[in-house]
């Protein structure tokens, strides 16, 4: 009996962390989109990694028409208090050449598997292939 009410406790205090958790992300994400309501031509994309023992990332990027970022925020850690920060080096740059470094640290490291490359790599990965593929169908409408 003592083990069952443990383990519901757990889900529940699971449940609340998820739901905060997911709050977060979707004001991270309403603030992202409300810097550029209105313009067109700017779309957002996100990736994610999932790590089943570690941290997980979540990535999300602005890009223009032109495949120019013009802002990129990841989150990575396991806690619920992990937060959304700006990662500037890829601000302005083109998509490609974001995909370009992330394959540059990958080879340095040697860790071709993705199971070994960092989470934040993945979830940026993730995105930028999910602007590039999206952008050039919408041009191609």
């Amino acid at each position: 009996m003592g083990l069952v009410l443990i383990a519901c406790g757990l889900l529940i205090t699971q449940y609340a962390l998820t739901f905060i958790q997911v709050r977060h992300y979707k004001n991270s994400m309403e603030a992202m989109i409300g810097k550029y309501k209105g313009t067109k031509g700017i779309h957002l994309f996100s990736g994610k990694a999932q790590r089943k023992l570690g941290a997980g990332s979540i990535a999300m990027i602005v890009v223009d028409e032109n495949y120019i970022i013009k802002e990129c925020q990841a989150v990575h850690g396991v806690s619920i208090l992990s937060t959304f920060k700006e990662i500037k080096q890829y601000k302005g740059s083109h998509v490609g050449e974001l995909l370009d470094s992330l394959h540059a640290s990958i080879q340095a490291t040697g860790k071709y598997k993705r199971k070994r490359v960092p989470a934040l790599s993945v979830a940026l990965h993730q995105a930028a292939e999910n602007a590039l593929i999206s952008i050039s169908k919408k041009s191609q409408d």
